[in-house]
């Protein structure tokens, strides 16, 4: 396996070499260039050097974003570019992308190829793998710190109470978010900080570790959410940044604490998977056990060109139907923004729409102090 991958990258790179541009744009009357051209890096992360000439003012940018440059421009002449790549998340598959230099109207373009980051060591041995499924990426959360190769912690109030009108600030002190003993946790605090009558986090893969289908799966355990509390395990189109929600595609594997289980007094059974991309699907099941027994409790999408599937505790009981599940073949519905890479994100949250509760005093679940949310690892498995 590891011969035919690095042969197939060796042909890649040969054939963007040959094809590329290496003089003088096409696209208008600038003279620019770039060296070199084109542009391999490392599977697991490097800065490299560019050289930018140009007879007029330029800017550079990338057609994807997992690669930066410093400075992001500059003026006529010759000028030096760091390129900035993180780490592929893939140890099987090379990504590419396209390194654009823009002045006035021209645009010059070289091939970005990053060959596939060097496999880490095999899955545990006592591991469960689906059938037919190889570990794609994971986070054990077995040190000491959170690994900012994998995620990025979000902070503040966001929008609006990020689009929810939650009560939260999100910050990445310790007090909210930690790794130890082998899990990752996020705790949510009612304290005064930043204008906000409460804290908490939240993490993202954007960016770092994406992908396009899989068996996505957490697990977790959950706090009470008594009334307020908002756990959830989700997924969106890593174009967010550029096409905005919701056409970016929502995927929402696990919340918990919705309003209708905070009336009917079902808070640790009542869960929600649900889809939004300008329409939404949801499904909201009381289960047949609590989901806040202090236990851990496994999450799973499975997810293909197909449909869209969820389903509580799969390892342990394999015959298990789906609590959610949406068809997205040939584009039914509009849902080709379920067809493409997503990234990752964790998050405790604290009031909002969706538990109903606007006011911190209506937060009884942090009425005796705070509570967390333990995620003891997430992994991404592909056919």
């Amino acid at each position: 396996m590891d011969k035919v991958l690095k042969l197939t990258t060796s042909l890649l790179v040969a054939i963007l070499a040959c094809c590329s541009p290496s003089g003088k744009s096409t696209e208008g009357s600038a003279n620019i260039s770039v060296s070199p051209n084109p542009v391999t890096v490392s599977g697991d992360g490097e800065t490299v050097t560019l050289s930018v000439t140009s007879d007029d003012e330029w800017g550079i940018y990338a057609s994807e974003e997992w690669a930066t440059f410093s400075p992001t421009g500059g003026l006529k002449g010759t000028s030096t570019v760091a390129l900035t790549v993180g780490k592929n998340p893939s140890s099987t598959s090379v990504r590419t992308a396209e390194i654009v230099v823009k002045s006035g109207s021209d645009r010059f373009r070289v091939p970005l190829t990053q060959i596939a980051s060097t496999p880490g060591p095999g899955p545990d041995p006592d591991m469960f793998v689906p059938d037919g499924y190889s570990l794609l990426w994971s986070d054990e959360f077995d040190g000491t710190t959170l690994n900012t190769e994998n995620w990025t912690t979000e902070t503040g109030t966001g929008s609006e109470g990020w689009g929810n009108r939650e009560l939260q600030y999100y910050t990445a002190r310790p007090e909210n978010l930690k790794v130890e003993d082998g899990s990752l946790v996020i705790t949510a605090r009612k304290e005064n900080y930043s204008g906000s009558t409460a804290t908490s986090a939240r993490l993202i893969t954007m960016g770092k570790v994406y992908f396009k289908y899989g068996y996505v799966v957490a697990s977790v355990r959950l706090p009470k959410t008594g009334n307020g509390l908002w756990p959830a395990f989700w997924m969106m189109g890593n174009d967010f940044p550029t096409t905005g929600w919701p056409r970016c595609g929502e995927t929402d594997i696990l919340e918990m604490g919705n309003s209708t289980g905070i009336a009917s007094g079902t808070q640790e059974r009542y869960l929600n998977g649900a889809c939004h991309w300008g329409q939404s699907h949801a499904n909201h099941v009381t289960y047949g056990y609590s989901l806040q027994d202090s236990e851990y409790h496994t999450y799973t999408c499975i997810w293909d060109e197909n449909y869209i599937r969820m389903y509580i505790d799969l390892e342990t009981y394999p015959d298990a139907r789906p609590y959610f599940e949406m068809r997205i073949l040939d584009n039914m519905g509009g849902t080709n923004c379920f067809r493409k890479d997503n990234f990752l994100l964790l998050n405790l949250a604290v009031g909002g729409n969706f538990p109903g509760i606007h006011e911190i005093g209506g937060v009884t679940a942090l009425n005796s102090g705070s509570a967390s949310m333990y995620v003891d690892y997430v992994r991404v498995f592909q056919k």
